[in-house]
């Protein structure tokens, strides 16, 4: 029977953020609030800040203040406790998991997938092609990049598809979850697997050959799909994190949805039109914590590629580099506009840490075979039975927040 341990764990740790938010009465926008940034990478908009900066580049950086603990943890430690997690003996001590069994080979593999969104049959059925490929090209572990749903149960479905394969499943919140649903699910599937680990909780994942630092939520409040229930890490989070990669005892991957700031149309973090939203906070950490690689979410229309921090050089696929951040693209089926001019239905991407240089492959789902929408409809009625019964008729259920559904 697996183990249980590192589910109790990380219960204890995010019982204080379980409980879904009751977002409050929809009240009419004040009539003096600053006109709305478009939604063009993905989002949807509310009103900026007042004390917002205009940036000609159109990027927003990570403001002062509290975060919200109960989706962005503290770097602090606690009672450690052994645990495993997909078979594989680790140590929890507060924000810190340290695998302790090492392997024979002197790199790490991972396999890298952010914005599966819904939890439709070919959504579903694009996990497992994921799942597959990763396998294939021996990944230890699976890092979920944010955006994994718009519902509680959509979030709980992806998530158990994934930790079904076995390995390791790393989750973290972007900016399209409500913070209630994402803990819930997240909850939920942990009870039933011990294979998967809340990034949000955890923030610094220890391997042989390469770490894990984590910067759980969104830094932009005008880009989230719950903006009653957001989690938004702050400025001080981010500079929680450089002691953390600092004293790491292996090359450092930052894991974080939302990306730092480039500074050309080639950059992971360029909407359409070319301007830049990334976090320019994240290139401090990114310099100051000495982090030569990083996986993001956030844009998806500028996923597909790696470049370095700045944007300026464009890494082709399977070259390695001693600096290297990849924009993973929409695992989601639904076509999107790329900025290669390419049109995604789907999309993961592979990491590989091999001494200080990693490299980077990307996978692009192709559309469904007549027998694999056969099969898509099987896993829908599987695993979202409700969601399955309500595309039938050509309905989407309403999000539990209203404002999310503008």
């Amino acid at each position: 029977m697996r183990t249980r341990l590192l589910a109790a764990a990380l219960l204890v740790l995010a019982a204080s953020g379980c409980k879904k938010e009751t977002p409050p009465a929809e009240t009419p926008a004040p009539a003096a609030q600053p006109e709305a940034k478009p939604a063009v990478h993905g989002s949807a908009p509310v009103a900026a800040p007042a004390n917002q900066v205009d940036r000609g580049d159109a990027s927003t950086p990570s403001r002062n203040g509290d975060s919200d603990r109960s989706c962005v943890g503290p770097i602090d430690t606690a009672v450690p406790k052994q645990v495993t997690v997909a078979g594989k003996k680790a140590e929890l001590n507060g924000y810190k998991l340290s695998f302790l069994d090492k392997d024979a080979d002197d790199q790490a593999v991972f396999g890298v997938l952010s914005s599966i969104n819904e939890d439709t049959g070919t959504n579903l059925f694009n996990l497992k092609r994921y799942v597959e490929w990763f396998k294939a090209n021996k990944a230890e572990a699976i890092i979920v990049d944010g955006d994994t749903g718009d519902s509680e149960s959509s979030i709980e479905h992806s998530l158990t598809v994934l930790a079904e394969s076995g390995l390791p499943v790393f989750v973290l919140i972007g900016n399209h979850e409500c913070k209630g649903d994402y803990n819930d699910a997240v909850l939920a599937v942990q009870k039933k697997f011990d294979n998967v680990v809340d990034l949000g909780k955890v923030r610094y994942v220890d391997f042989d050959d390469a770490d894990l630092v984590s910067v759980p939520g969104y830094h932009d409040p005008q880009f989230v799909h719950c903006p009653n229930s957001p989690c938004i890490y702050t400025k001080g989070d981010v500079e929680d994190l450089k002691k953390v990669a600092l004293a790491a005892n292996d090359p450092v991957i930052l894991v974080a949805h939302g990306p730092p700031h480039g500074q050309t149309p080639n950059a992971i973090d360029a909407i359409e039109g070319g301007k830049n939203i990334g976090d320019p906070n994240l290139n401090s950490l990114v310099a100051d914590g000495k982090i030569p690689f990083g996986v993001f979410g956030n844009v998806k229309e500028a996923g597909g590629r790696a470049t370095d921090l700045t944007g300026e050089n464009v890494i082709k696929e399977n070259t390695p580099s001693p600096a290297l951040y990849v924009g993973v693209g929409p695992a989601d089926s639904v076509p999107w506009s790329m900025n290669d001019n390419t049109t995604s239905e789907g999309m993961a991407a592979l990491l590989t840490v091999k001494g200080k240089q990693a490299s980077y492959q990307t996978f692009r789902a192709k559309k469904l075979t007549e027998a694999e929408k056969a099969e898509a409809q099987k896993m829908a009625a599987k695993y979202a039975p409700a969601a399955a019964a309500e595309a039938d008729k050509g309905e989407k259920p309403a999000p539990k927040d209203a404002a999310a559904a503008k």
